[in-house]
């Protein structure tokens, strides 16, 4: 179909509820290739008006940078007074809701609230005004041109859907799934079902584009490998709101024949970093957040640390120096391929909440037990850490899993966590996704943080 209705029904949408996607995307396609000078001005320029807004605006920041003794014009000659900001965690947030609102009572009626996942069971509640959600869809859709995308055509999604959406903002979303000529399947519904049914729509209408969950994607690489839908391809897939496995990347991208993209992003932030065509590494979207990666508070240069993030499009409720629990580092490479001087990242392919402990002390990354993924006999696996000495393993598992398997995955765990920790084994007929719509891989319940998305 032409794209030219669509590009007007969505012209004619913003006309009606004021919203400025267009605009953002324009905007964005535009300063993803200003010089790494200009981008850093553009960048601290919207820091500050944001720091100023939050200053005059937003009670908990007033109290929190009068105590601290940080002045917002400071970041426009030296942003390393920025760390005189205590970091937000999702705790304080909590604690403080109505004091991170912004008083514009203006603002406030552009607002509506949305929840992460909240895969431990604490989900977080927050705010966003229009402008945050706007810059959030422009970012999306710049990222999918970095693949040969363009507006209008027809790309398909795995990915979470509010089953208690408002008819108002369930119509709202079916007329923007139209404009923008793009279909979903829940990913909080993954089933035999679901996918039969996203499999048809797939054959039928041909997406470019396959964007969801790396644990979703996977999952429907593996449906559509059983069933024998060799047809199923897309030029490019798009991994995102979670770690994507080494293992994933592979498997999903000889599945569906395409290029794989990495996207970084969070609910509470929207993106914050993607893969571009050239494949080195994730170019931060610093048009739309302030990005610290640190260890021990300072910064961490070009070694992994903490991510640290301030989005700089939501007024309403300002994430000043969040942190989103994730790991990474910046790439020491000063150019990229592909042109664009947007700054370069890696990720750590570590969360804070997929540490799991051992008795002596170390913290060890959950994904050592990556190499379950596609392992004869193994559909689908979850590692639980119950305490020191416990972890359960869960396999969803078909007839050839056999006893040597099961010794050495009991082995890997040993080896990784110490030889006093007891495995055992539990063969459920699925694993539960959570309420993200996500499946977790790799879960420590010991002293567990609250976990992003």
């Amino acid at each position: 179909m032409n794209a030219f209705p669509r590009l007007q029904a969505i012209r004619l949408y913003q006309k009606v509820t004021g919203r400025r996607f267009l605009e953002h995307l324009d905007e964005l396609n535009r300063t993803q290739w200003l010089s790494r000078d200009e981008l850093l001005n553009l960048q601290c320029n919207k820091l500050h008006r944001l720091l100023e807004y939050a200053y005059e605006h937003v009670p908990y920041y007033h109290r929190l940078f009068d105590r601290v003794g940080f002045r917002p014009a400071d970041v426009l000659t030296d942003l390393t007074t920025m760390r005189k900001i205590p970091i937000l965690t999702k705790a304080i947030i909590r604690e403080n809701f109505d004091d991170l609102l912004t008083a514009d009572l203006q603002r406030r009626k552009q607002m509506s609230p949305l929840t992460t996942g909240g895969s431990t069971g604490h989900p977080l509640i927050f705010m966003q005004d229009s402008n945050f959600r706007d810059y959030v869809t422009a970012d999306i859709h710049r990222h999918l041109g970095w693949a040969g995308w363009q507006l209008g055509q027809v790309h398909a999604y795995i990915w979470g859907a509010n089953f208690e959406a408002k008819t108002s903002q369930s119509i709202r979303v079916k007329l923007m799934n139209w404009a923008l000529n793009r279909f979903v399947t829940n990913a909080y519904v993954l089933s035999e079902q679901s996918m039969s049914a996203f499999a048809t729509q797939v054959r039928h209408r041909r997406p470019r584009i396959l964007f969801g969950y790396p644990s979703s994607l996977y999952r429907f690489a593996e449906f559509v490998r059983e069933h024998g839908f060799d047809d199923i391809k897309f030029d490019a897939i798009f991994a995102s709101a979670e770690v994507l496995y080494p293992a994933q990347r592979q498997f999903i991208g000889e599945v569906f024949g395409g290029r794989m993209f990495n996207r970084y992003g969070t609910r509470e932030l929207g993106g914050i970093s993607c893969e571009c065509e050239a494949h080195t590494g994730l170019h931060a979207s610093i048009e739309d957040v302030y990005i610290e990666i640190l260890k021990d508070g300072q910064p961490a240069k070009a070694k992994v640390g903490d991510i640290i993030v301030t989005n700089l499009n939501n007024y309403g409720m300002p994430f000043i120096r969040y942190s989103v629990e994730d790991m990474g580092a910046w790439r020491v490479e000063a150019h990229c391929p592909c042109g664009r001087e947007l700054p370069m990242m890696d990720l750590a392919l570590a969360r804070r909440v997929d540490m799991f402990k051992t008795r002596d002390g170390r913290s060890v990354w959950g994904g050592f037990a990556s190499p379950m993924f596609g392992m004869k006999g193994v559909k689908r696996f979850q590692l639980v850490q119950k305490s020191l000495d416990h972890v359960v393993a869960r396999i969803v598992k078909d007839a050839d899993l056999d006893e040597a398997r099961l010794s050495e995955i009991e082995r890997t765990v040993k080896m990784a966590l110490g030889d006093n920790v007891n495995v055992e084994f539990e063969f459920p007929d699925e694993i539960a996704v959570y309420g993200s719509g996500k499946y977790r891989y790799a879960i420590c319940e010991i002293d567990e943080p609250h976990a992003r998305l």
